[in-house]
């Protein structure tokens, strides 16, 4: 991607361009002193490389925005500009990701970060935070080999702390493993507190305040963590009352039919003159309307359960339509196509 910079005129252009070529002179200067002082390693050659990366392709406003708001240190900030950053709408980001079944909410590709553009003021933070796990692997990516090696040892250590049911194991369960280090790394700087000692100073060479990060992930996940406890709790009513409806409906159809069967003998037996008295004839008659009136209660009191269970069954779709509306927000291939003029 390159730059085009309309070209100044008259006395303007030949000011701005002396101290451009003072620049460049300087900058030979300094190369090559570092030759001859310090040995010309790869970290080295990359730092300058991202620098001048950034001053011949200086970020916009809304890339410096997020590096302000995220708090990022200087060596953070320049990797990330040189990265290219750039916040897209559905259409472009989804021709520079890859998107493979599942909501992708940006990637770190060709040494080029792109973030998609999530509007929604419910999901505040998603592009701040999806930048900085971005940046994380841009960063990962210019760690030497035995730097690497360190951290991957400080990351798979942390990753043994967390609980086998944490969702996050669920996610990088698709990963490929050779992938998985680089994911952790990332995932543990934007989303896990409290990592012990030698990856909070690692990580402190990137953020000046790595907790700020870890919130703002939990904030721009509220709304929808909000909406997963009210359906995981409607579910779990359901389900319960559900189950016990079923019961219920089974063993009244049963005493139905059983009383039924009973009223139908006592009406062919009063019929045919069976009774013995008319004190046997009325404490049966008694016995069976009892038993008709405890039905009926039971009848009742179903159909209450029944219909409380309907209502709860419509909150829960009420719910997941709700769910999937702000769920879709984060989703660049459910985004509407643009409107061409």
């Amino acid at each position: 991607m390159s730059t085009t910079l309309s070209p100044a005129s008259g006395r303007h252009r030949q000011s701005r361009r002396s101290p451009w070529i003072s620049l460049i002179a300087s900058l030979s200067v300094i190369a090559v002193a570092a030759i001859v002082i310090a040995p010309w390693d790869a970290q080295r050659r990359q730092a300058i490389a991202d620098q001048i990366t950034v001053w011949t392709n200086p970020p916009s406003a809304e890339i410096e925005a997020i590096a302000d708001a995220t708090l990022l240190t200087e060596d953070a900030r320049r990797v990330f500009f040189a990265s290219l950053p750039t916040i897209e709408s559905a259409e472009t980001f989804n021709e520079h990701c890859s998107i493979e079944g599942s909501t992708v909410l940006g990637c770190y590709a060709a040494e080029r970060i792109y973030v998609f553009d999530v509007t929604d003021e419910r999901l505040a933070g998603t592009v701040e935070v999806t930048a900085v796990h971005e940046l994380m692997h841009a960063l990962y990516d210019r760690l030497s080999r035995s730097e690497r090696e360190r951290i991957d040892a400080l990351v798979a250590a942390a990753v043994a702390e967390i609980p086998e049911t944490d969702p996050v194991r669920d996610v990088l369960a698709t990963y490929a493993e050779s992938q998985l280090a680089d994911e952790w790394h990332a995932r543990l700087a934007t989303e896990f507190a409290d990592l012990g000692p030698e990856l909070e100073e690692h990580y402190a060479q990137y953020f000046e305040d790595r907790q700020l990060i870890v919130d703002l992930n939990v904030r721009s996940r509220a709304a929808l963590t909000e909406l997963e406890v009210q359906i995981d709790d409607l579910v779990a009513q359901i389900d319960e009352l559900g189950a016990g409806l079923e019961v219920r409906g089974d063993q009244y159809e049963q005493q139905l039919a059983a009383l039924n069967a009973e009223i139908e003998d006592f009406n062919r037996r009063a019929d045919d003159g069976e009774f013995e008295s008319q004190e046997q004839f009325n404490s049966e008659r008694a016995a069976l309307l009892a038993r008709s009136d405890a039905l009926e209660a039971d009848r009742v009191a179903l159909n209450a359960d029944t219909e409380r269970y309907n209502a709860l069954v419509a909150e829960l779709n009420a719910l997941d339509t709700r769910y999937t509306d702000l769920y879709s927000q984060l989703d660049s291939t459910q985004a509407p196509p643009s409107v061409e003029d």
